[in-house]
């Protein structure tokens, strides 16, 4: 062991000693610090003292939490409360928008065809997933005042009428449907037809137009209103514009497809019109 202190790998022990010494003693002072051993003590303990605070404040930290869980407790039970009537409130608030922005909507339509009487604005409460056409439910019947056969549209056209009606529902058979005959007419050139759907139209969403003359003038793009002559369904409600017109094969008459002004499969609300200006009289032709 004696050997050992006078070796040369002592000596160079001591000395590597003696570098780290100095070093830290370096980084003390350029910390504006004094190279006092107690100073000097402070530098090499450090990283314990600072492991030791952060287990202490944890364990503060989770006493807290204990003593203080009922606490804790009712202040997230009044915030969550709080939360839920903000809620509740928005909500209320988004439906009143929509309220008004559908009343808005049917003063419109009053003002466009003043001989309509208009329901209130029905919600749909159902789209009748095994219609192949697009039906519906409304959240109004009979004790609201509607009828079987009542006309039902949007602010942008023509969707339909009651074809099924209860004390407090109603469902509708879109213009989609084979059931929906409708008459109408081209804004620009007044040519007229009916509409006569049949499954193949519907899958595309798009309304079958017949019964066109030949030499009708119709073009893609002509706009169609209804015509008022069956006194099922008032005159001048649009209807849609088309997309594509075609010979019948028997050559005497034209077929017109129509895309609809509303999307009747992503209908939420609508307006049943109770009734107008030659409701159930069907239009008479002059034979002078």
């Amino acid at each position: 062991m004696k050997e050992f202190f006078h070796s040369v790998k002592f000596k160079i022990l001591l000395g590597i000693g003696a570098l780290l010494l100095g070093l830290m003693t370096y980084v003390a002072v350029a910390a504006g610090q004094s190279t006092t051993p107690e100073q000097i003590l402070n530098t090499l303990t450090y990283p314990f003292v600072t492991a030791a605070n952060a287990v202490s404040d944890g364990v503060s930290g989770l006493i807290d939490k204990i003593v203080n869980a009922d606490k804790y407790k009712s202040q997230n039970d009044e915030l969550s409360a709080q939360l839920t009537e903000m809620y509740k409130h928005t909500l209320d608030y988004e439906e009143l928008k929509k309220e008004n922005e559908r009343l808005r909507e049917m003063l419109e339509l009053k003002e466009k065809h003043e001989d309509f009487m208009f329901s209130e604005p029905c919600n749909v409460i159902a789209h009748n997933t095994n219609d192949l056409y697009g039906g519906f439910t409304i959240n109004s019947g009979s004790s609201d005042g509607l009828q079987l056969n009542d006309p039902v549209m949007t602010s942008k056209g023509l969707v339909g009428r009651i074809t099924t009606i209860a004390d407090n529902y109603a469902k509708v058979t879109t213009i989609l449907s084979p059931h929906i005959n409708v008459g109408v007419y081209t804004m620009r050139s007044k040519a007229t037809g009916v509409i006569e759907n049949d499954l193949s139209s519907a899958e595309k969403g798009l309304c079958l137009m017949s019964g066109i003359f030949k030499d009708a003038d119709i073009r893609e793009g002509d706009i169609i209103f209804t015509s008022g002559k069956s006194g099922l369904f008032p005159g001048d409600i649009l209807v849609g514009t088309v997309t594509e017109v075609y010979d019948d094969p028997n050559g005497l008459s034209k077929h017109a497809l129509i895309k609809p002004a509303e999307d009747v499969r992503s209908v939420t609300s609508a307006f049943i019109v109770t009734d107008f200006t030659g409701k159930g009289i069907p239009f008479e032709i002059d034979d002078d």
